[in-house]
């Protein structure tokens, strides 16, 4: 990796996560980085696999390197033993580190690129370009890109994260009290027999304690000896790793089979619709432009946002080299009015989440959940979901949402 030793680069990125690398990569590939530096802040540089993503496509343009899973088949509600096609959608597998290798390699390549591991501490405006200062140097952009935020607040001995946790939860925002986990722990097992049919997920089971929350276990079997299974919980409070691996043992002594722990996954994404963008693009002087969650990229009730960086990336890339309008993670205000809906009743009887999600993937063919879920579908198809679900539930909490106005 090159090593910073200027004081101006003129693109900064503040965090090299999905968001951040995928953003890089756009820059790259629209050759803004023949003539251009890209400074790439970062600090956990050697981060190792540490967490996984998974999505679904009809024709990716995910690149094939990067892609360790593929299913076509999805666990059917109805039946343990009955399948349903995804067709014409592909549900994929991507692991951290050869996401981080892929992309990192092909930065490793351009001498435009230069990386720092550190801290920032703080961005601002100055004269028509960005003042970035970290723990170690300062030194100015025409853009910095942030997905991670600044930390110049912190105080004594508090952590980085527990300061991204206070600020994700006490935002001073109208609807800051609509906040929930979605915290995740899970084990890549590998048994002796085979009990998995590799070709086919499940995406949601909900045959477990829901402890007073909406939980549920997903399986994405890798082979009929190995799978991740994870058990996953929407909710105020996070998952404790106790209540998810008693879990997890029931489920997998429930498939009858002698069965070891290669490696476990814990995480926790918030689930909030604090992000959401009101505005299609970014005013003509803006330089701080946010990235990652704090832009939106995450979907509010799924999660799900790896799609959506790409995509982003790509559009700030293309429309800095062209000189357009920069855009925004601006979502149709329908799919905003549904999240929040979702998380009101969540947060407010999370008994009722099993009841909503059963009924949803009961009732609908799961195509049309996945473009639902990836806010794709028509108003008519939107119609044909909500008259399956409990209706007088999401009535009262939209009569709520409007006297919230």
């Amino acid at each position: 990796m090159n090593i910073l030793k200027e004081n101006y680069f003129t693109y900064t990125i503040v965090g090299a996560g999905a968001s951040g690398l995928w953003l890089a990569y756009a820059l790259l590939e629209q050759g803004l980085l023949d003539n251009h530096t890209l400074c790439i802040v970062e600090s956990d540089i050697d981060k190792g696999n540490d967490r996984t993503w998974c999505f679904w496509d009809v024709q990716t343009t995910i690149p094939a390197e990067i892609i360790s899973k593929v299913w076509s088949d999805i666990y059917n509600q109805h039946s343990d033993s009955e399948t349903d096609k995804l067709d014409p959608f592909q549900y994929y597998h991507i692991r951290s580190a050869d996401f981080y290798n892929y992309i990192k390699k092909h930065l490793s390549k351009n001498n435009n690129v230069f990386w720092k591991n550190e801290h920032v501490y703080s961005t601002r405006n100055v004269n028509n370009q960005v003042e970035i200062v970290s723990n170690l140097f300062t030194w100015y952009s025409d853009y910095s890109f942030l997905s991670i935020l600044p930390v110049a607040d912190i105080k004594g001995k508090e952590t980085i994260f527990s300061h991204r946790e206070k600020y994700l939860q006490n935002l001073n925002n109208k609807r800051q009290d609509l906040f929930l986990w979605q915290s995740f722990i899970g084990w890549r097992v590998e048994t002796k027999q085979n009990v998995f049919i590799d070709n086919r997920i499940s995406m949601m089971q909900f045959n477990v304690n829901q402890g007073g929350n909406t939980q549920f276990i997903y399986e994405l079997p890798f082979d009929k000896k190995h799978a991740l299974v994870e058990m996953t919980r929407f909710g105020k409070d996070k998952l404790s790793k106790f209540e998810a691996e008693t879990e997890l043992k029931k489920f997998m002594n429930n498939k009858g089979c002698s069965y070891t722990i290669i490696e476990e996954e814990i995480g926790a994404i918030p689930m909030t619709t604090t992000y959401d963008i009101f505005r299609k693009y970014l005013v003509e002087n803006e330089r701080i432009i946010y990235i990652g969650v704090v832009a939106g990229a995450l979907k509010p009730t799924t999660g799900y946002g790896f799609k959506r960086m790409k995509a982003y990336g790509e559009s700030l890339a293309k429309a800095i080299k062209y000189q357009t309008q920069i855009p925004t993670m601006h979502r149709l205000w329908r799919f905003r009015l549904y999240d929040t809906l979702l998380l009101s009743i969540l947060k407010s009887q999370p008994e009722k989440g099993k009841q909503i999600f059963e009924a949803l993937f009961k009732t609908q063919p799961i195509q049309r959940i996945l473009r639902f879920l990836d806010e794709e579908t028509t108003v008519l198809d939107e119609i044909k979901i909500f008259i399956r679900l409990p209706i007088p539930l999401f009535l009262k909490f939209l009569i709520k949402h409007i006297a919230l106005k």
